[in-house]
């Protein structure tokens, strides 16, 4: 047994599969690994004199880098602010490091879907305990009526589950356990649990890029079309059982899903504070009340900062300023909650283009790979993995839906983990080309 080679794949190999449960587990472990796994690529590039650097997506990285660290330090509230721009080069570094290790060691196997299933399978139960019995296998209670298993105070469930989805369907995908003759039943259950989760989350943003993600695989993907729409049927079917046997009213996550958020968007409640908020045509907040103020106090600052913004963390810093504050502090946060308008007060015009181009490359990808799906008779899994990553990062690029801050480590890591397996695929497609 040669272990100078089986270490490497055990740690960078495994380690790259398992993120997702390192993010689970908090996020210093997953930044130690991240650092780690930066060195070891920036190590063996160099020594090896590989070209993973030597690409359009550097440049378009880098330029957002650039644009981020020019209007940190061009606003230099402090160093405790400043420090998340200026060491944001770190996350674009991680997504070539995924490239990197994906091109190295080629971990596509069995052992990984177990990884995911057993993790999956752990989530689900432990969910479905807490929405029953009020708290989950570790003792964390339901908190805002809305079950957040192991995250404890921290409501990101729905979030963490949707960005994971994808991968699981990648590696049961490159595993040909799943493809065009073939619905598993074990693993399409398993995923219609999953939605089920997410639904019961009552996380709406959440809920709502899952059914554009399935949406855009349905559309893309011939030859997953039947296995999307068993997904549904279950997924469905579930949900509908979930509301005879559910623990309380104040869980029904369908009050949240549509009926509160209806309320919300016509300030049903509100009323008291419309005197100094506007809605837009007089009618409708923009999603709620509250973000509504985020980004009617985000465009006040915009309009002061068009062209290079207020740096990452400059909107939690002036938003309580007199010049820009709403009455009762409305709209300030630590974020505005949506990206695009995040960026484009954060790092101003520059950022915001960039974040726009992005989008369009993106849309434009997925519209070429799926043509080319079309043309070919057979299936190609190379391919299907492609608009499956397009697809997950599409859903972290679309604008009109709020939005978790687009800085925070945490979320900036599943943002860039499918753009690091994006550059493997894409990279594969352009060595056949050649």
């Amino acid at each position: 047994m040669n272990f100078n080679k089986i270490l490497p794949i055990f740690f960078l190999g495994y380690g790259i599969s398992i993120i997702p449960i390192l993010l689970l587990i908090g996020p210093l472990i997953s930044e130690i690994f991240l650092i780690f796994l930066i060195l070891i690529f920036l190590f063996f590039t160099i020594k090896e004199k590989k070209n993973y650097l030597m690409n359009k997506y550097l440049i378009f990285f880098g330029l957002f880098y650039v644009s981020t660290l020019f209007s940190t330090l061009l606003n230099l509230y402090n160093f405790d602010y400043a420090k998340a721009g200026i060491f944001y080069f770190r996350i674009p570094l991680f997504a070539f490091a995924i490239w990197f290790v994906l091109d190295r060691y080629n971990l596509f196997n069995r052992k990984i879907v177990f990884i995911y299933t057993v993790l999956f399978l752990i989530i689900i139960f432990d969910s479905l305990f807490q929405f029953y019995s009020g708290q989950n296998l570790v003792g964390y209670e339901i908190i805002s009526n809305r079950i957040s298993s192991f995250f404890k105070d921290e409501l990101v469930l729905g979030g963490f589950l949707t960005r994971l989805i994808p991968f699981f369907l990648l590696h049961l995908i490159m595993t040909n356990i799943i493809n065009e003759e073939k619905i598993n039943i074990y693993f399409t259950v398993i995923i219609s649990l999953i939605c089920l989760v997410i639904f019961l989350s009552g996380e709406r943003t959440s809920f709502f890029l899952l059914i554009l993600f399935f949406t855009l695989i349905f559309f893309s993907i011939k030859h997953l079309r039947k296995f999307i729409t068993s997904i549904c049927i279950i997924s469905i079917f579930l949900s509908v059982i979930t509301q005879y046997v559910k623990n309380s009213d104040d869980l029904n996550p369908v009050n949240r899903m549509f009926n509160k958020t209806y309320a919300q968007i016509i300030g049903k409640g509100d009323e008291a504070y419309e005197h100094h908020k506007k809605k837009l045509f007089n009618k409708v907040y923009i999603f709620s009340h509250d973000h509504h103020g985020h980004y009617s106090l985000a465009s006040k600052i915009i309009l002061d900062y068009p062209i290079f913004g207020t740096g990452v963390k400059g909107f939690r810093y002036l938003c309580r300023n007199k010049i820009y504050i709403l009455e009762n502090n409305d709209g300030c946060s630590t974020h505005p909650h949506n990206t695009y308008i995040q960026i484009f007060s954060s790092n101003g015009i520059i950022g915001l283009v960039l974040i726009i181009i992005a989008f369009f490359y993106v849309s434009k990808e997925i519209i070429r790979t799926r043509k080319k799906i079309n043309l070919e008779k057979n299936f190609n899994k190379i391919e299907v993995s492609r608009i499956i990553l397009l697809s997950a990062i599409f859903i972290n690029l679309w604008p009109l839906i709020p939005s978790g801050n687009f800085f925070n480590n945490w979320l900036s890591m599943l943002y860039f983990y499918p753009i690091g397996y994006y550059l493997y695929f894409k990279h594969i497609d352009e060595k056949k080309i050649n």
